[in-house]
């Protein structure tokens, strides 16, 4: 458990964070919920994933997503993004979409305002008016036994986690901006995938160890070549090499988007995922933009336990999660936008100033095998640089203007 005192509570991005960065993922894993009258939910918690820039798709029979009409820059704007969570007791589709950041991770609830009953049955409410839950099918499910109504199954398995998390959860997220191209192939995975089972003949069955809400998650960043994807419904022994927990996941990217390679642009050529999105989506994953966030259970709330945790699960062969998390987590530069941007444009500017510096005269009278990809990273890097500048002067200058004109 990650214990209040161990690590800095509320880490939110900077509101200025969407007005700069079009299009973003957000890969967050989720506490186990505490109900005060309904007992405990499961001790991994639940991963899911907010995605800037896709938005639900309402005129499909089924969840799907669509780019969003126009590149939001506020929380509220409807175009501005939609949650994705996979359901264990989904029969006919593995994910559903929810429309806009607010019901998402706040369930509409204002800051400070109470968690009432009566709230939280507007929140099912709106969900179901919103078609959150148009065309799914569902397993049978722990509450069918005192009715079989979607307002049943939403208040009592939709609640919390696919939507209005922080109304039972501390979520742990790490965001990584994406481009436009990379975005359209997050889509197209999780669309296809609940195209197979909404027109397919196969039934999805949620399985902890071979198919579960990480596996989704985890295998849609990939189609984008943010990562290597993981293999589902693998014979058993392969498939503990494959395992997917939620809070793992999460810390996985969290390192990824902030300590990985961007150093090397040999050992970048020999790392499949990283070589092919540098080609193709002319991007690398360790960037700036690359922000962690904590957000805990709603408080007051009059629903749920709001003791802030978070369980990782570990093996010997991964041991140190937890703690790598609360490094990062309390790490300025990757939970400040603006600390973030002056650290990136700090790298940057090292690897082109040593890059200047060694280069010689005779590399390509020598040769390399390395010579396109080299110049490839180079001018990604430069580009980079120049784009953190520009971010950093506008940051600036929304600054200035937040702060009015100056007296003479």
């Amino acid at each position: 458990m990650l214990k209040p005192d161990r690590i800095i509570v509320e880490r939110r991005p900077d509101r200025v964070y969407d007005q700069l960065f079009p299009y973003y993922v957000e890969l967050c894993a989720t506490s186990q919920f505490r109900s005060k009258l309904k007992g405990e939910g499961g001790v991994a918690g639940h991963a899911v994933m907010y995605i800037k820039g896709a938005c639900k798709d309402e005129q499909a029979s089924f969840p799907q997503l669509r780019r969003c009409r126009v590149a939001a820059t506020e929380l509220s704007d409807p175009e501005h993004g939609a949650g994705v969570s996979v359901g264990r007791w989904f029969r006919n589709v593995n994910w559903v979409a929810i429309p806009g950041y607010k019901l998402f991770y706040q369930g509409n609830l204002e800051f400070g305002e109470r968690l009432t009953q009566a709230h939280f049955e507007s929140a099912v409410h709106d969900a179901i008016e919103k078609g959150v839950y148009k065309g799914v099918e569902f397993h049978d499910h722990p509450s069918a036994n005192i009715g079989t109504s979607l307002e049943n199954f939403v208040a009592n398995e939709g609640v919390g986690t696919d939507f209005a998390l922080q109304f039972a959860r501390s979520v742990f997220c790490a965001r990584l901006p994406v481009t436009a191209p990379m975005l359209d192939e997050i889509i197209a995975f999780l669309n296809d995938k609940n195209r197979e089972y909404a027109e397919g003949d196969a039934d999805y069955n949620w399985s902890v160890w071979a198919d579960n809400c990480a596996h989704t998650l985890r295998n849609a960043l990939a189609a984008a070549n943010i990562w290597s994807p993981l293999s589902v419904q693998a014979v058993k022994f392969r498939q503990m090499f494959n395992l997917a927990v939620p809070a793992n996941e999460f810390v996985n990217l969290a390192e990824l988007g902030t300590e990985g390679n961007i150093s090397d642009y040999r050992e970048i050529q020999h790392d499949g995922p990283q070589r092919d999105t540098l080609h193709e989506f002319h991007w690398l994953p360790t960037r700036h933009g690359s922000l962690l966030k904590t957000l805990p259970v709603h408080d007051p709330n009059d629903l749920y336990d709001t003791t802030f945790r978070l369980f990782t699960l570990q093996s010997p062969f991964r041991m140190g999660k937890t703690q790598h998390a609360i490094d990062l987590l309390s790490d300025d530069r990757f939970v400040n936008l603006g600390a973030n941007l002056h650290y990136f444009h700090n790298k940057y500017e090292t690897l082109l100033v040593s890059h200047d510096e060694r280069r010689e005269m005779l590399a390509s009278v020598r040769g390399t095998p390395y010579r396109r990809v080299e110049r490839l990273f180079y001018d990604y890097i430069e580009a980079q640089r120049a784009e953190v500048d520009a971010m950093l002067e506008r940051i600036s200058a929304l600054e200035e203007h937040a702060d009015g004109p100056k007296s003479k």
